[in-house]
């Protein structure tokens, strides 16, 4: 919804028509302001400066621990930390109460005092006694009270007692933090002892199966582990050269075998040889060069190759031959050597299985015996967790007593050398001159907002209601009727050679309505030479005839084909061309509307000026002003003796006649219909100029004959309730539209349509 105010200049014309509007509230509600001063209590606040002084001895951490909580680094912290412990002290009721009796404040007395009078006596003070921080180390001491002097000498007092309380909270605090501290480090103590022993315990009973062994252990099966992998593999090395030794055991005592008789002429020493590089070979597979049975068995080949073969037959093979026959025994057949060799190898290789047998149920032992213990880690981890998070969670609490015990001992020894934090007054108790309640600035600008308010507000909400419409959309959403066009204002129009204001128009109008007044020496729309005697001079109003490429004369046209479509597929149609008020175009409309009808659409038109108490057609068509639709209502003449036809417009005009009366058309009802009647047998589009609908009575006849009536309205003019009156008096009995005339170039949504306002050449010689 527009408000019909959308630029400066609007509301710069609301606040002019309706100044004193404006000014009125203003006044009154400055002065009811001014009265509200005089008339409210008073109070006024006097202030004092206290600096407050930092410790004398720096750069030990923790001595203002009772102040700050123990945060050195941010003063301002500390500062309003100790604000809030100061108030706490000098809030107390019997400060109050003993400040309120040294001044009589309330009318307080002790003697005469009851617990409730205390309470109610504290409570006040409190709420008008302020403690605020200034920054570098200022504070603000500051009391209210209606009589000045007492203000400032309260809060004088008031001064003084902070400073005397600061001094004694300070000494207080560091005493009673220090027996506090004292007894909490004695219980901390305790329990610490008290944990020490639960951990030692554990540890003892549990040793092995600590989280902290857990790598240990892990390493130790790791180990253990790669141990068995390899004496797994020397088993397998065992077992394939048992089974080697064990077959060749078999073929040479298989007496089928040809192998039998070459073996026992095989030479024992090469046996031997050959038996020991196969097990330094398998020894090399598994183990380093440095390994012992490497090394003896490396020297045992060394050895044996370094003989011959008869060295090693009486070295290893006839003694033990000697000792096999021995001097009890019956003499045998020799043992054949090598069988002997392969025997010894065979026990030999059971004897290294069994050790090493033993040598993995060991290593098998071990690694249980670690898995047991990764498993006691686990089970027993979350206790001995327990265990030490409490412990550590008491350390450090005590470590923390500790610290905080020893600065409270030193900010105590500063408090009673004097080298802990003062304060001292570096401005004394002012004696205030204004008022802080009520403000009286705020008080009066107030007022003058309020009246402003009212006063701006009343001025543009009557202009708001007074106003005409601004918008298409406007006026459809307000009146419900469907909008033919929006016109601009028609300079807008005109190029700059042929512009003529308003007012000159005007002029030249009433010039032309003169009874038997004639053009000659006239001037054209331009101002240009004299016209010749006799030559019709059409207004600058004519849009849609002199300037027919412009915005204007395209919206007349949208006008004239949304009236055609509206009237539908008659022969001939009658429109109304009305109005609310005079001054809203109508007559202007209705000429252009008519040329187009004749021109642009083809119709044979003819122009009835039916406004019989102020005739303007023949004004703006440049015509005589000569007998017309009053003699024809008077049955003086017949309508055709008054038509004239316009050259230039191609259009047939009844002018409103000689005798100007509206008693003509009240009277003679039945001759303007029947009139109405002839017009449509003749002409396809008849157009009516009807007189305004409020101010003149005829109108409505008028209206009545129409088939389309187009309401024309002046934009920001023509007031709204104007509007819906003439609405009302028209009736829904017939169709009708709204075509809104005179609308700014910036709220026309059509302005930027245009041909270039090229003229036609058969006017361009009458316009030079």
């Amino acid at each position: 919804m527009f408000t019909g105010l959308s630029t400066p200049e609007d509301y710069f014309r609301a606040i002019k028509n309706h100044k004193w509007m404006i000014v009125i509230p203003i006044v009154v509600c400055v002065g009811l302001a001014a009265l509200l001063c005089q008339w409210l209590p008073k109070s006024y606040r006097s202030n004092t400066l206290l600096y407050y002084q930092e410790q004398k001895v720096r750069g030990i951490k923790g001595v203002d621990a009772p102040e700050s909580g123990g945060d050195a680094n941010r003063p301002d912290l500390a500062m309003g930390t100790r604000i809030d412990a100061l108030k706490e002290v000098l809030y107390r009721q019997d400060l109050l109460t003993q400040v309120a009796e040294e001044f009589h404040l309330y009318g307080y007395y002790k003697e005469n005092a009851t617990p409730a009078m205390d309470n109610s006596v504290a409570s006040a003070l409190r709420q008008l006694v302020k403690i605020e921080s200034q920054g570098s180390g200022l504070l603000k001491v500051s009391f209210s009270d209606a009589d000045p002097l007492i203000a400032k000498a309260v809060t004088a007092r008031f001064a003084d007692l902070f400073i005397q309380e600061n001094t004694k909270s300070r000494t207080a605090i560091a005493q009673s933090s220090t027996e506090f501290l004292q007894h909490e480090l004695d219980v901390l103590k305790g329990q610490l002892e008290v944990k020490e022993r639960a951990i030692a315990q554990f540890k003892q009973s549990h040793l092995g199966q600590l989280p902290e062994q857990m790598d240990s252990n892990m390493r130790a099966i790791d180990r253990l582990e790669n141990e068995m992998t390899a004496q797994q593999e020397m088993d397998k090395t065992l077992n394939l050269r048992l089974e080697s030794v064990d077959k060749a055991i078999r073929e040479y005592e298989d007496p089928s075998s040809d192998v039998s008789p070459k073996r026992a002429e095989k030479d024992p020493r090469l046996v031997k040889i050959r038996e020991l590089e196969r097990t330094l070979a398998g020894y090399r597979s598994m183990y380093k060069e440095t390994y012992p049975d490497v090394a003896r068995v490396k020297n045992e080949l060394s050895q044996i190759q370094a003989m011959t073969t008869e060295e090693y037959i009486a070295l290893y093979i006839e003694p033990e031959a000697a000792e096999i026959d021995g001097p009890k025994k019956p003499k045998r057949k020799p043992v054949d050597p090598y069988k002997s060799e392969l025997l010894k190898q065979r026990e030999d290789l059971l004897r290294e299985q069994e050790l090493l047998r033993l040598r993995q149920a060991r290593i098998t032992s071990d690694i249980r015996k670690y898995e047991s213990r990764i498993e006691g880690t686990t089970v027993h981890q979350q206790e001995l967790m327990s265990i030490q998070r409490d412990y550590d969670n008491l350390q450090k609490n005590y470590q923390s007593l500790l610290e905080k015990k020893l600065a409270v001992g030193m900010a105590g020894d500063l408090e009673t050398k004097r080298q802990g934090t003062q304060m001292r007054i570096v401005e004394p108790a002012s004696l205030p001159t204004w008022p802080e309640k009520p403000n009286l600035i705020m008080v009066m600008l107030g007022g003058l907002a309020a009246g402003c308010a009212f006063g701006f507000g009343s001025a543009i909400g009557v202009e708001m209601l007074r106003r005409g419409f601004v918008s298409a959309e406007e006026v459809e959403v307000t009146l419900g009727l469907p909008v033919f066009a929006v016109i601009s204002h028609f300079e807008s129009a005109w190029p700059g050679g042929a512009k003529l204001t308003a007012e000159t128009a005007r002029r030249k109008d009433r010039l032309l309505a003169l009874p038997g007044r004639r053009k000659e020496g006239l001037l054209v729309a331009n101002g240009g030479p004299l016209a010749e005697r006799g030559q019709v001079s059409v207004g600058p109003e004519l849009v849609a005839m002199w300037y027919p490429r412009s915005a204007v004369a395209e919206q007349y046209r949208v006008a004239a084909t949304r009236i055609g479509l509206m009237a539908g597929q008659q022969e001939s149609t009658v429109i109304v061309m009305a109005s609310a008020l005079m001054g809203e175009g109508k007559t202007s409309t209705a000429l252009n509307l008519a040329h187009v009808f004749a021109r642009d659409l083809n119709k044979k038109t003819v122009l009835v000026d039916c406004d019989l108490k102020r005739p303007m057609v023949h004004a703006y068509a440049g015509m005589e002003l000569g007998v017309g639709l009053s003699e024809v209502l008077l049955g003086e003449k017949q309508f055709e003796e008054c038509l004239e036809y316009h050259e230039q417009l191609g259009v047939w005009i009844l002018p409103a006649g000689i005798i100007q009366s509206g008693i003509a058309a009240l009277t003679h009802v039945d001759r303007l219909s029947k009139l109405i009647s002839n017009l449509r047998e003749k002409f396809e589009c008849i157009v009516l100029d009807a007189p305004p609908l409020l101010p003149v009575a005829e109108s409505l006849l008028i209206v009545r004959m129409a088939d389309v009536v187009a309401q024309v309205i002046r934009a920001r003019s023509t007031p709204r309730d104007a509007v819906m009156s003439a609405m009302k008096m028209v009736g829904q009995e017939r169709p009708m539209g709204v075509i809104l005339n005179g609308v700014e170039e910036q709220d026309s949504p059509y302005s930027y349509y245009s041909y270039g306002n090229k003229v036609y050449e058969p006017h361009r010689t009458q316009l030079r």
